[in-house]
């Protein structure tokens, strides 16, 4: 007993590291009911550098003669490396004038998000422009949702400001009248191995109060035509099939690490039904919790279901071999 009692506490302590995942990010709630999540380490800018900041802007735009339309920026963070590279760049804008609503966004025909592509393009290009930058490639716009919100999704790379590379950029459009804003989050290229996810997180748990999902579907997103695809699907492109496998090796090798140390690494010997039905149990009530925090949208958690099966015949494996040996004894 005493055996596998230390082998469920050092288990438990284990994979009990994968639970800081959850604990790296932080949700950040923002003007006008709009909430993200955002990792703890991005550093927030000061009231001070957000006014710099946003004059710097309004300043090279209007000495450049591009028209804007009036907005403010409340808020802006930034990932920094070890070095003090800026390698992550977030920061929302609101546009209080703006009169385009919810409905108005639900109703865009393909049409008008072509439309809007190119003004978007046409904007970009010549603002990157008067910043001494260069848009190096441009991916389009797309009308899709995020938790029940309808979202014009924008992504283009362009130069790095300060040296040499280029910096993926998001922009996440929403026309909601006097609360319309627009999420931008961008990141080195050289850095997308960690920043991609990190980013897609963070675009992927915007909120809005006053849309929820109704019936599993997110309400505002009924009337979306096919260009509404899932945000997940946008964020990932051609490497869904990585995500997917990724996600599956993530969930069941977390799953089955506590049965397979515990049978074959501590005990080295089938456990009792008993035992086995309880470690299952709590470890069952570990994942689900784990992964719940992680943002699992599962209703079912039918894979934690079937980790539970196979961490019970993992535990319990030789069982039978043994009992018939003791029997022949």
């Amino acid at each position: 007993m005493k055996q596998i009692i230390r082998a469920w506490m050092f288990t438990v302590m284990v994979v009990s590291l994968a639970a800081h995942a959850a604990d790296n990010f932080t949700r950040i709630s923002l003007p006008k009911g709009v909430s993200i999540e955002l990792p703890k380490n991005w550093i927030v800018l000061s009231r001070n550098q957000l006014i710099t900041l946003d004059s710097a802007v309004e300043s090279v735009l209007d000495l450049s003669g591009i028209e804007h339309e009036e907005s403010e920026l409340p808020f802006a963070a930034n990932y920094y490396d070890d070095k003090g590279n800026t390698l992550g760049i977030l920061n929302i804008r609101y546009y209080p004038e703006l009169q385009l609503t919810q409905a108005d966004a639900q109703a865009a025909t393909a049409q008008d998000v072509k439309d809007l592509d190119a003004a978007l393009r046409e904007n970009i290009v010549r603002s990157t422009k008067a910043f001494n930058m260069k848009v190096t490639s441009w991916a389009g716009t797309k009308k899709t949702s995020i938790n029940g919100i309808t979202v014009f999704l924008t992504e283009y790379r362009r130069q790095a400001l300060k040296r040499s590379g280029e910096f993926r950029v998001r922009l996440v459009r929403v026309f909601a009248a006097n609360k319309s804003f627009t999420l931008t989050v961008s990141y080195d290229e050289a850095a997308s191995f960690l920043l991609k996810p990190i980013t897609d997180r963070i675009i992927n748990s915007l909120n809005l109060e006053g849309i929820r999902k109704v019936g599993g579907v997110s309400a505002p997103a009924a009337a979306i035509n096919q260009q509404g695809d899932s945000i997940m699907a946008d964020l990932n492109g051609e490497q869904w099939g990585l995500v997917l496998f990724l996600s599956i090796l993530f969930t069941w090798g977390i799953g089955l690490t506590p049965p397979l140390l515990i049978r074959f690494v501590f005990m080295r010997r089938p456990i009792g039904k008993g035992w086995a039905i309880g470690i299952v149990a709590l470890l069952w009530v570990f994942n689900l919790v784990l992964f719940t925090a992680l943002g699992s949208q599962s209703k079912s958690h039918g894979a934690l279901i079937l980790v539970a099966y196979v961490s019970y015949a993992i535990l319990r494996k030789g069982a039978k071999k043994q009992a018939g040996s003791t029997q022949a004894e």
